[in-house]
């Protein structure tokens, strides 16, 4: 089993136990797993803490370096 398929696994299983103790829809908490992860990501975004959720929130990257790109043109400039 590759990383990838491992992974896909953990999440259908957090997935399944969550559905399972709570005795609702697997889609439903599926759904608001993501909804979470997501904005938990967007907050810390916008207070300026570095965050990569990956799967998840796969623009943080490149906020990352644009900001790094912004940075450093600002020092060739001075």
């Amino acid at each position: 089993m590759n990383g990838k398929n491992k992974e896909k696994t953990t999440i259908r299983a957090i997935v399944s136990e969550i559905a399972h103790d709570l005795g609702i829809d697997k889609k439903l908490v599926r759904q608001v797993l993501l909804l979470t992860f997501k904005e938990i990501a967007v907050t810390l975004i916008l207070r300026g803490k570095p965050v990569m959720i990956r799967r998840f929130v796969k623009f943080v990257v490149a906020a990352s370096a644009a900001n790094r790109m912004r940075k450093d043109k600002l020092k060739q400039r001075k």
